[in-house]
This record gives structure tokens, C-alpha cells and sequence, in this order.
């Protein structure tokens, strides 16, 4: 429990330091900055958790030799519930740009391209290369293509025999698949809700749900985690058809019961279990309705991070690889958590830093490919 004590503490005293830093950054865009949602703040707080869980996870790979969950609970969940809040502003605001409008399929499906692959195909393509070094750059070319087609699919495995290559990733990969699933379902979600045809995306996506069924047979696609995506719909059901509550939402008073049910899903023993997301998904709701839980979601620092996001979450597990498994800036063998864990703040802050990097070179011009001018900056 002191450790968890501990690495909760550094945790909380790193983002207040990153809060006062990205505050002074250029890294938000016009767009961003003039908008109001507290959800854009809060992406920050959920991918920075989740680099301190694998920071976690880490500790006891190197130690024991095996990628296991962490011991405490609320560790655990400082991965677990950052992926379901993600899924669930997936939900929100993909549901909002179906739901009683008429949707650019192509429009949208081409923003999910530039916005997902670009920095994937980088991360892998990285992967690659040190997978490659580490094996001696002797290639079973049959072997290689049939990785890529996995690491296509978003389910990572070993490059060229190396065991590791995943791990590089903290096996983050696996949730693009299912942020994949539901894009592509989209038509049928909005099909459903606005009762009318969409004609030929219809009939596509259905296709490529029919075709993703054996996968659930697999163990490839657990379909209970469709429910975090459904969770999202209900604070736009809400907007649209109950505009009074949003007043209430907004009230200290909705403040301190999201705080109280997040932390409730934060001890929760069972990730992914249906009750915790049931749980989690109440501060959710409150949040995306435009509660700023105090003030806290309101931070430009916080939003700055919120922006590079996509970059934190996805980059940090090289980031980690490169810190404990090639430089070995720690030495294991002592098994000294203590000092380990105070490591946190300084690999909060190379992810964040490194992030800023990936997202103004590799992220924001696939972003705004193709749009007349980028955003001002801040």
C-alpha cells in the first residue's frame, strides 16, 4: 500500500508540474483552445495515467520476468479506467455526429485514417527496427510479412522472432481494434438510431461485422466492451432530448459525485467488468455534459496535453523500452521499488516532451491534411 501511496503522490505532484509547463506551451490549436468541453483536459489526465501504470507493470516485468497487472488495485485501474473513459468519448463523440444528422461517411472515415494511422505506422515502423537490431538483422522474409499483417490487425506480436517487439508498445495496440470495430459500424449505429438507409455504407458495414464474428469466437473481440463505446451515446441523448438537466450537470454538487463514482471504479477488483463500467461511466456522463469536476478539466495546461494525447498513449511503451531494456538507466537486480518509483516524474515528463515532438511532426500535418490552413496556434 505505501507504494501505491507513493507513486499516486509523484503522480499527482508530476501533472501539477506538466499542468504549469504545457500552460506556457504552443501546442494548442485555435480550435481547441476556444472550446468549452472539459473532455479535451481530461484525455490528459487519462493517457499520462496510463504511462504511470505501465510504468508500474514494468517494475515487475523486469523484476520477474513476465508482463502481469500490477498487485494493487487502484494501479491496475490507473490503466483499466483511462481505457474505458477512452472508449467512451469515442462513443460520445462519434455518436454525436451520427445521431439526427446526415453523416459524411467519407468525410469521416478519411479524418480516422489521418488521425490514427500516421503515428501508428511510425510507432511499428520502430519496432521494426529494433527488433531487426536485436536479432542480428537476419530476416525469415515469410515469417516478417505474416507479423505485419498481425501488427496490421492491431494485435502485435514478436518481429523477426524477438519476443519483445510488443512489449515495446506496452501492448497498447489492442485498443485500435476496437476503436476500428466501431467506426466502422457507424452506419449501422446510425441506421438504428435515425431509422433510415444508408444505403451502400450500410450494407459495408454490416459486411465487415459479419466478417469480424469469428474473432469473438477467438477471444480476438470481447463484445461486453462494445458496452464502454454505448455508454458514450447517453450523454447525447441527454443534450438532445433533456437540454434541462444540463444546469444540474454542471453544479458542484455533480462535481463531488463524479469524483466519488471515479474513485469507486478506481478500487473496483475486476477490470472491465460490467459493473465498473456502469460505475465509471456516471463521472463520464457529468464530464461530457460540461462539468470541469471543480475547475480542475478548465486548466490550458491540462488541455495542451490532452492534445498530444494520442502521442503519450501510444508512444510511451518505447519510451519505457528505451529508458529499462536498451539504456538501463536503472538497475534491477536489487529489486529496489522505492527508488524506481521515484524515476516517475522524469518519465512523465521525457513521454510528455518526446509527445510534443510525434505530435507537431508526425500527428498535426496528417490532421489537417488536405484543409486549406492549420490552425493558429496558441
Amino acid at each position: 500500500m505505501s507504494s501505491t501511496i507513493l507513486i499516486i503522490a509523484l503522480y499527482v505532484v508530476s501533472i501539477f508540474l506538466l499542468d504549469r509547463v504545457f500552460r506556457k506551451t504552443n501546442v494548442l490549436t485555435e480550435q481547441t483552445l476556444l472550446r468549452s468541453s472539459p473532455i479535451d483536459a481530461l484525455r490528459g489526465l487519462l493517457a499520462t495515467a496510463v504511462v504511470c501504470h505501465h510504468f508500474v507493470v514494468t517494475y515487475y516485468w523486469k523484476v520477474e520476468g513476465s508482463w502481469v497487472r500490477p498487485q494493487s488495485d487502484v494501479l491496475n485501474n490507473m490503466g483499466v479506467v483511462p481505457v474505458s473513459l477512452f472508449f467512451m468519448i469515442t462513443g460520445y463523440l462519434f455518436f454525436g455526429k451520427v445521431y439526427k444528422k446526415n453523416p459524411e461517411w467519407g468525410v469521416m472515415l478519411r479524418s480516422r485514417l489521418q488521425r490514427i494511422m500516421p503515428l501508428y505506422i511510425f510507432v511499428v515502423s520502430v519496432v521494426f527496427v529494433i527488433s531487426l537490431m536485436e536479432t542480428g538483422f537476419v530476416v525469415e522474409v515469410s515469417g516478417i510479412v505474416k507479423e505485419l499483417v498481425r501488427w496490421a490487425l492491431f494485435s502485435g506480436v514478436s518481429f523477426n522472432g524477438f519476443a519483445d517487439s510488443f512489449l515495446m508498445t506496452a501492448r497498447v495496440p489492442w485498443t485500435l481494434r476496437y476503436e476500428w470495430l466501431f467506426y466502422l459500424s457507424l452506419p449501422i449505429v446510425a441506421a438504428v438510431f435515425n431509422w433510415r438507409s444508408y444505403g451502400k455504407y450500410f450494407v459495408l458495414s454490416l459486411f465487415i461485422m459479419v466478417l469480424a464474428l469469428p474473432s469473438v469466437y477467438f477471444g480476438f473481440i470481447v463484445p461486453k466492451l462494445a458496452l464502454l463505446f454505448f455508454i458514450g451515446f447517453v450523454p447525447v441523448i441527454i443534450k438532445v432530448h433533456f437540454p434541462r438537466i444540463l444546469s444540474v450537470m454542471k453544479c458542484r454538487f455533480s462535481s463531488a459525485v463524479a469524483l466519488i463514482f471515479l474513485i469507486v471504479g478506481m478500487f473496483i477488483g475486476q477490470g472491465y467488468s460490467i459493473v465498473q463500467m456502469l460505475v465509471v461511466g456516471v463521472p463520464f456522463a457529468i464530464i461530457a455534459l460540461g462539468n470541469d469536476v471543480f475547475g480542475i478539466l478548465k486548466s490550458n495546461g491540462l488541455k495542451a496535453l490532452g492534445e498530444v494525447s494520442y502521442s503519450i498513449y501510444l508512444t510511451h511503451g518505447l519510451v519505457l523500452y528505451l529508458l529499462f531494456s536498451v539504456f538501463d538507466v536503472f538497475s534491477f537486480g536489487s529489486g529496489d521499488s522505492f527508488h524506481y518509483n521515484i524515476l516517475l516524474p522524469v518519465v512523465l515528463a521525457l513521454v510528455s516532451a518526446s509527445s510534443v515532438i510525434t505530435f507537431t511532426v508526425i500527428e498535426k500535418p496528417f490532421i489537417f491534411a488536405g484543409s486549406k490552413k492549420i490552425p493558429a496556434l496558441t
